[in-house]
């Protein structure tokens, strides 16, 4: 990989992590590079971190994966953890292997609804026998997201509006693209179609479907407060907060 793809997919690694209240450390900044420039396994990167939090993997037994365990707020998982502080810690690091593994070898499909639940199934196969599937509950977090019965429906007519749009490519003046860019980002958190990681999956679409149409969110001048707060406020329809952050960070990939 090129260096300017390299410190692209690494400053994107930074602002995931930074989003999650984390530092990023020299040690899983290598880890990183390892995967993204060097072909590193990611297997072996999570294989390594499951064994030095000595997890089990064979914790999982059949329990309804679309539930929680009972008296907590996590998720069934397949290492059967049923504290929510150590869950989001282990997931957070294993998504993030996988992330970086898909930075240097993006999916080969079309910016599809499909392509977003693989993104999904990938980023967090390793933990949750739910990743990959579609809520069939209720969501609220921020706002009330859509609700399950319109979930594949809107779904349905969303991307078949990005695909006419030939996934955003083309667009060679950078406002419109900006523009654009906000009303997908935006509609695509308001669908909300999973229990959770939503926010990882919409952002690392993006980021994919941005550098392949020829742009780059440069997430190392980012603010992780300053996007959420814009993702909340497309929500309720007000895409403008998210423009402006976008017109910040966004520029044509041959400027960079």
């Amino acid at each position: 990989m090129k260096d300017d793809r390299l410190e692209i997919s690494l400053d994107y690694m930074k602002f995931t992590i930074e989003a999650d209240g984390e530092v990023l450390s020299d040690e899983l900044s290598e880890a990183f590079r390892g995967i993204i420039e060097d072909g590193g396994s990611a297997d072996k990167a999570i294989a390594s971190y499951i064994r030095s939090e000595a997890l089990s993997g064979n914790s999982y037994s059949g329990e309804d994966e679309m539930s929680v365990y009972p008296g907590t707020r996590c998720l069934v998982n397949y290492f059967g953890i049923k504290d929510k502080p150590q869950l989001r810690r282990i997931d957070k690091r294993i998504s993030s292997f996988r992330t970086a593994e898909l930075l240097r070898k993006p999916l080969d499909m079309p910016f599809s609804f499909e392509h977003l639940v693989a993104i999904h199934s990938h980023l967090f196969g390793d933990i949750y026998p739910s990743a990959g599937m579609i809520r069939t509950s209720a969501s609220k977090k921020h706002r009330e997201y859509c609700q399950p019965d319109y979930i594949i429906p809107s779904a349905e007519k969303l991307f078949d509006n990005l695909r006419s749009s030939h996934y955003l490519r083309g667009i060679t003046d950078t406002d419109d693209f900006i523009n654009e860019l906000a009303y997908y980002m935006g509609e695509v958190e308001a669908l909300h179609p999973f229990l959770d990681g939503n926010g990882r999956v919409t952002r690392l679409f993006f980021n994919l479907l941005s550098l392949s149409a020829g742009y780059v969110i440069g997430w190392g001048s980012a603010d992780p407060d300053h996007f959420l707060e814009a993702n909340v406020a497309a929500l309720d329809g007000d895409y403008q907060a998210l423009i402006d952050v976008l017109e910040e960070i966004v520029i044509p990939l041959a400027a960079e």
